[in-house]
Formats: C-alpha cells, structure tokens, sequence
C-alpha cells in the first residue's frame, strides 16, 4: 500500500490498496470520490482563478468516464475555511458554490456522502481508504461546520 499525497494545485487518482491523501486542507478545497475500489482527489485553492473550470477538466471529466453505475460512487468534500476577518471571504464562498454547482451539473449529487467546510482557523485532513472504500476527515468537531444537500 501506497499513500499518495495530493497536494495543492493537485489531482491525482488511484487503486486499492493504495490510499490518498488531501494532506493539511484550510482555505483550500479537496473533493475525493471513490468508485469500484478506484479513488479521484483534487486540492486545489479557492481564491485567485477560476476553481470551476479546473475541476471540469480534471475530476469530474474522469468521473463521468469511470463511473458506470452512480450508486457506488462517494465524494467528499472538504475545506473552503473562512478565517477572522478573511479578505477574500467573498471568493472562498464563490469557490464552495462553484464545487456544488460542478457536483449538480454533472449530476452526481446523490453520490455525496460529507461535505465538511472547513470550521474558522483550523485545518483538515481528507483521507480515501480504497482497499474498504471508505473514507476519513480529520478534523476538530467542536467548531464543524456542515452543509446539507
């Protein structure tokens, strides 16, 4: 087993037994999504470009290739943190919405499992464990800050 750390400006995908890793996620965003054992991850920052023409091009493009039956897929979705007085507060909110948006128009809004923002100054972790096709988010639960569908 391999992890593979995604870092920023990242995608990368891969198979069981292997895992991926988002590494620490604040202000930035990391979708993963599980399918058949296969894991996609991109993390990517929120603020500076146009974070929904990057992930058209990349992770949902592979997706709607892979993914052949939408009932055994997973995505998760983690960061887009908002710190004390953030002056790019207005582009990280644009960021979460445009990774919503990319999720609804392609069509894979039932395949969402956890959509974590992440809570005020802390950071996070997204973790895809493929070999049991699961994942984990570490975070601290006090402060979360969860989105419902």
């Amino acid at each position: 087993m391999e992890e593979i750390i995604v870092g920023q400006g990242e995608y990368k995908k891969a198979r069981a037994p292997d895992e991926l890793d988002s590494g620490g996620i604040g202000p930035c965003i990391a979708i993963g999504a599980i399918y058949n054992k296969r894991g996609y991850m991109v993390h990517e920052h929120s603020v500076g470009h146009n974070y929904a023409d990057f992930i058209d091009t990349t992770i949902f493009r592979d997706l709607r290739k892979d993914v052949k039956d939408k009932k055994n897929l997973q995505i998760y979705i983690i960061g887009a943190g908002i710190e004390i007085n953030d002056e790019y507060k207005d582009n990280k909110i644009a960021g979460r919405q445009a990774v919503l948006d990319k999720i609804v128009e392609n069509g894979f809004q039932e395949a969402v499992k956890d959509i974590r923002w992440c809570p005020t100054n802390y950071t996070q972790s997204l973790r895809l464990i493929l070999s049991e096709c699961r994942a984990e988010i570490e975070e601290d639960e006090d402060d979360l800050e969860e989105y419902e569908f």
